[in-house]
């Protein structure tokens, strides 16, 4: 079973911090990049599935190429990852190729060669509208979005027919929502389930109703958009009675759905394989859709990002330099189709072909592509993770627990506002 959960909206204030008492440190790539090697670090977050259908569009590359050779390395995400990233940078020999979410890049600016899409053969129309806008910092294009990664929704349509619901209309708003999820109740199944830290539902409510997470330093946490997404939320569970107040994790909530427990959930295209493969191999019959536009104040899905961006070498920079562009420009026009398998590339030159596609997975793939237009992505901030635990802890005690909205996410605002500040003290 994919893990949900393993993409998490970790800021890169924690490597920020950390490169400060790591300067002295080697970098862990020198064998790579260092004495005008042949072979290219490219180092991903990519450590599920979609690990391996990146490993197959570079051993491609490799199989193509008359220059440099791609060696890609995915370490485990979370603090280890940028750490390794923060530590090889200051020491001067980084990776020639590393893929950042948006609001990693912000801190290593200064660290990131600036990119012109047109050397690359490309324009900003080549790409779905804005994704190209999240490696762009300052005005300087810092590295090319490869993909994004907009929440869909998979539903059980199977169980929507068994509870009277038309299987071919999945809905679309809060009221067809609910009244999807209690219909499925009345088969002995939940309606929803929610993943409760990084991909809650809140983000997307939040930015439907019209919120946003920060204003400059200041937490938006505790605004009216904000409680009203989480009451909303908060109803689900406690009065339509349409989502367990138990709390359960990526792993949990996904096998609850595969095992025909609950109707709905929201997912990345990541966890998308392992539901289509269900469908399959099992016989299962998921079907996917957008999240529903639960406010409408605008358009918006949470979403991550996976920006690719080219260090600065202390030697033989120019070669470096030279031989990740061509990477990266090889697997934005050759890889894309591929890279559909696992992620929405961002790359509009595949969209024919995902949509003639014999793999089901990649046509399936086609609902979080054209979900990418209303994608929204979390800033940078810096300590962005404490001031996001801040967040977690007080969405979860009002879902699970019941307890005052307007009470726990403006606290959760003060403590975020308080720990981001103290960052540039």
């Amino acid at each position: 079973m994919v893990q949900i959960t393993r993409r998490r909206l970790l800021g890169a204030g924690t490597a920020a911090t950390a490169g400060a008492l790591l300067t002295a440190c080697s970098s862990p790539f020198d064998d790579t990049t260092a004495g005008g090697g042949n072979v290219l670090e490219f180092v991903t977050f990519y450590t599920g599935p979609d690990g391996v259908v990146m490993q197959g569009i570079v051993d491609r590359y490799n199989e193509q190429a008359t220059g440099a050779q791609i060696r890609m390395s995915a370490p485990a995400y979370g603090g280890d990852y940028l750490t390794k990233l923060v530590t090889s940078t200051i020491a001067g020999n980084p990776p020639a190729i590393m893929a950042l979410h948006n609001n990693e890049v912000p801190p290593l600016r200064r660290f990131l060669h600036e990119i012109d899409l047109a050397d690359m053969g490309f324009t900003e129309d080549d790409f779905v509208a804005g994704t190209q806008d999240l490696g762009v910092v300052d005005g300087r294009r810092l590295g090319v979005t490869m993909s994004t990664g907009p929440q869909a929704m998979v539903y059980n349509r199977r169980l929507f027919e068994a509870a009277g619901l038309d299987p071919d209309a999945p809905p679309q708003d809060a009221a067809a929502f609910v009244e999807a999820g209690r219909a499925l109740r009345e088969i002995d199944v939940w309606g929803f389930i929610r993943e409760p830290a990084a991909w809650m539902p809140w983000l997307t409510m939040h930015w439907q109703n019209g919120g946003e997470l920060l204003d400059g330093d200041r937490a938006l946490f505790g605004t009216d958009a904000a409680v009203e997404a989480i009451e909303m939320e908060r109803r689900w569970v406690h009065e339509d009675g349409i989502a367990p107040s138990q709390l359960l994790d990526g792993v949990q909530m996904g096998q609850q759905f595969e095992d025909e427990q609950v109707g709905m959930i929201f997912i990345g295209p990541w966890g998308l394989a392992g539901h289509i493969r269900s469908n399959e191999e099992r016989g299962m019959d998921f079907g996917v859709a957008p999240v529903p536009a639960f406010f409408d104040a605008a358009p918006a899905v949470a979403a991550s990002s996976h920006v690719y961006c080219i260090p600065k070498q202390r030697s033989n920079d120019d070669w470096v330099r030279a031989e990740a562009a061509k990477f990266i420009e090889w697997v934005v026009r050759e890889g894309s189709l591929t890279w559909a398998g696992s992620q929405a590339p961002s790359f509009k030159g595949v969209g024919d072909a995902v949509a003639a596609s014999d793999d089901p997975v990649v046509t399936a793939m086609d609902t979080f592509i054209d979900e990418q237009p209303r994608a929204r992505y979390i800033p940078y901030a810096p300590r962005w993770n404490q001031a996001y635990t801040y967040l977690t802890n007080a969405t979860q005690s009002i879902v699970y627990r019941n307890e005052d909205a307007k009470t726990l996410m403006t606290d959760a605002a003060e403590q975020a506002t308080a720990a981001i500040r103290g960052a540039g003290r």
